[in-house]
C-alpha cells in the first residue's frame, strides 16, 4: 500500500495521498449527504432520485402542453364563433389582393 486515505470529518470527502511524496492522488468527494460509506450504492440512490425527479419534471411539463393546447383551441372556438355569429359572407383579403 502506497497511498493512505484520510476521510475529512466534516464534508466525508476521502482524499487519496502518496505516501512517498505526500502528493494527493485523488479527491472522492460523497455522492449522497447522508453517504452510506459504499459508493456504487449511493451512485444506485442517487440514479433512483434522479429518475423520480425526471419523471416528475415530464409530467409536470405534458400538464402545462395540455393546458396550452386547450387554451389555444378556447381561443380558435372564440374567434370561429364570433365569425359565424357576425353574418360577413364577404371573402377575406389574400396577400394579392393588396397589390
Amino acid at each position: 500500500m502506497q497511498y493512505f486515505e484520510i476521510k475529512c470529518p466534516c464534508c466525508n470527502t476521502i482524499l487519496v495521498i502518496d505516501r512517498i511524496d505526500g502528493k494527493v492522488i485523488e479527491e472522492r468527494r460523497p455522492i449522497l449527504e447522508q453517504s452510506s460509506g459504499d459508493r456504487f450504492k449511493d451512485a444506485l440512490i442517487k440514479s433512483k432520485q434522479q429518475k423520480v425527479t425526471i419523471e416528475k419534471k415530464f409530467k409536470e411539463s405534458e400538464k402545462a402542453h395540455k393546458k396550452r393546447s386547450e387554451s389555444l383551441q378556447n381561443i380558435f372556438n372564440d374567434s370561429l364563433k364570433k365569425v359565424n355569429e357576425s353574418n360577413d359572407k364577404s371573402k377575406p383579403l389574400t396577400p394579392f389582393d393588396y397589390d
